[in-house]
């Protein structure tokens, strides 16, 4: 379902509802379009402001991309070759294009469905082991349950990464020492 923000001047009170979450993300959509790059203070206002109603929170994101229309449009960012691009360099030009927040749900997003698919191989090799006569003891497989859906996004088990995951440090992907804020911008 796509969200409809008016793109021109409002006359009339925008309609409907959204949630706290779904307004959080069409601000945080509305500015990064617009190229504003966010602090964690302005997080929190964006927090803030997505408990408003609707209206209000529509109203402001028209008026942040009306805004940016009106500005001379950035300069283009070069982008990896698409089909031989290593890990490495689109997670660079991820950053560059996203911010830190978006990029890390971004991570959750995969890394979350990942974790999940990990965890249902998990309980399905836990269940072909719980049969009558496995040299596996009952313990044992319960305890790879019990593992499954501690893992688990979907049965409570966290996002996966908690933390943004980049390639910049230490010649590989792993947590970012230096976020928010190590993110490589274009000028």
């Amino acid at each position: 379902m796509t969200i409809e923000i008016p793109a021109g001047p409002i006359e009339d009170r925008p309609a409907g509802f959204r949630d706290s979450g779904e307004q959080a993300a069409v601000l945080r959509d509305a500015l990064t379009a617009a190229g504003v790059e966010l602090g964690s203070y302005e997080g929190s206002i964006i927090e803030w402001l997505s408990r408003w109603e609707w209206a209000t929170v529509a109203t402001i994101a028209s008026w942040v991309a009306r805004a940016a229309t009106a500005q001379e449009p950035a300069p283009a960012i070069a982008l990896p070759d698409r089909f031989n691009a290593a890990p490495a360099e689109v997670d660079r030009h991820l950053r560059r294009i996203l911010a830190e927040d978006i990029y890390l749900r971004y991570q959750q997003a995969i890394g979350g469905a990942a974790v999940h698919e990990a965890a249902e191989d998990a309980r399905k090799w836990a269940d072909d082991a719980d049969v009558p006569g496995s040299p596996l003891p009952s313990q044992a497989v319960k305890g790879w349950h019990g593992a499954a859906d501690h893992i688990d996004p979907a049965k409570d088990g966290g996002p996966y990464p908690s933390q943004l995951q980049c390639s910049e440090h230490d010649g590989g992907f792993g947590p970012c020492p230096g976020a928010p804020g190590c993110t490589p911008k274009e000028n």
